[in-house]
């Protein structure tokens, strides 16, 4: 792997040896491809190196808010630096990569960040920081589960206008989940109405909520204190995975074409095995190379339009959309704190 200084840490008041010694590899996502699929009990020299930069990130945000007189708080940030760095310290202060979860809630905001010459001063990091967590504290708070824990926090640039970017908070928590286990019940698509075998039950849920908990066993998940970095999420729809090799339909995610009469799909113990794994096969798909498999998370959508020789007629375009998460995890020596 290529390494680059992009940025150097400065704090007034610290030995110029000490500075030197601080060697800071890549500081943009997409530089970092290390894949670390395989579980582990201990820290690598790669895990080691990283947490130790992080380490050092930290002591400079801590440096300058112990010093609020100190004018420029040192070199000026590149935005793409400054994200990595922050969404770093974010995951392995508070996230928790082994967490064992039966659902799993994706929340995002977004934050306004000033900018100097297309560059972040480095007296405002501590409060970007902040403002990060706010949100991702927020997030928490939304979230009705009894138990939650942030697994990933991703953070990703929206966009720049004038003399501001905006940044995207994205969180990934694993909660508790009133779904039993396993694969017993046939399930209506969507809408949260349930099973449908007539019994009444699971409403607040639907076959996507199962489907997704199904596929969550077949994750491999890290052990011991860890963390990821460099997350990535992709949202795949129906049409993004046609397949000839469906019994159910004409892709590996769930649609279904309504006309005049609105009739909510039954998802059978069979159908529902069959979306599971295709599931795991599209996560395969769009797996980044040198990442691993997070977590899934599965949602019903609908679209409601007028079709018809006349477009008269009312029709409905339901199905399912996937969102995958992917991410380098690493091992750490601290356990996460409480966010």
């Amino acid at each position: 792997m290529l390494f680059k200084i992009k940025h150097l840490f400065t704090f007034l008041g610290i030995s110029v040896i000490f500075i030197a010694s601080l060697i800071i590899y890549s500081c943009q996502k997409e530089k970092i491809g290390n894949d670390n699929s395989n579980n582990q009990t201990g820290q690598s020299l790669m895990d080691l190196q990283l947490e130790k930069k992080i380490i050092a990130f930290r002591d400079e945000i801590d440096f300058i808010r112990e010093n609020p007189t100190l004018k420029s708080g040192g070199s000026p940030w590149e935005v793409d630096d400054a994200i990595y760095y922050i969404e770093a310290l974010a995951n392995y202060t508070y996230g928790d990569a082994s967490y064992s979860r039966d659902g799993y809630t994706i929340d995002s905001s977004f934050i306004a960040v000033p900018l100097t010459d297309g560059l972040i001063p480095a007296a405002n990091i501590p409060g970007i920081y902040d403002k990060v967590i706010d949100s991702l504290i927020a997030h928490k708070d939304r979230i009705t589960s009894n138990e939650k824990q942030l697994i990933v926090a991703d953070i990703s640039l929206s966009g720049i206008s004038g003399v501001a970017a905006t940044f995207k908070v994205t969180s990934g928590f694993g909660t508790e989940s009133d779904i039993p286990g396993g694969n017993n019940y046939p399930w209506y698509w969507g809408w949260e109405l349930g099973r449908c075998d007539g019994s009444g039950l699971g409403v607040g849920h639907d076959a996507a909520d199962k489907i997704a908990q199904l596929a969550r066993v077949d994750i491999s998940k890290p052990s011991g204190n860890s963390y990821y970095d460099n997350p990535t999420f992709i949202e795949v729809n129906y049409y993004n995975v046609p397949t000839n090799n469906n019994p159910y339909g004409s892709y590996m995610l769930f649609y279904d074409f309504q006309t005049v009469t609105l009739y909510h799909h039954c998802c059978s113990t069979d159908e529902i095995w069959y979306y599971k794994n295709a599931l795991n096969t599209i996560a395969n798909m769009y797996l980044p190379t040198g990442k691993s498999l997070i977590e899934y998370h599965l949602r019903d959508d609908t679209m409601y339009l007028l079709c018809g020789e006349n477009e008269n007629e009312d029709c409905w375009l339901m199905s399912h959309i996937a969102t995958f998460t992917y991410g380098v995890w690493h091992t750490s020596s601290n356990p996460p704190e409480e966010l």
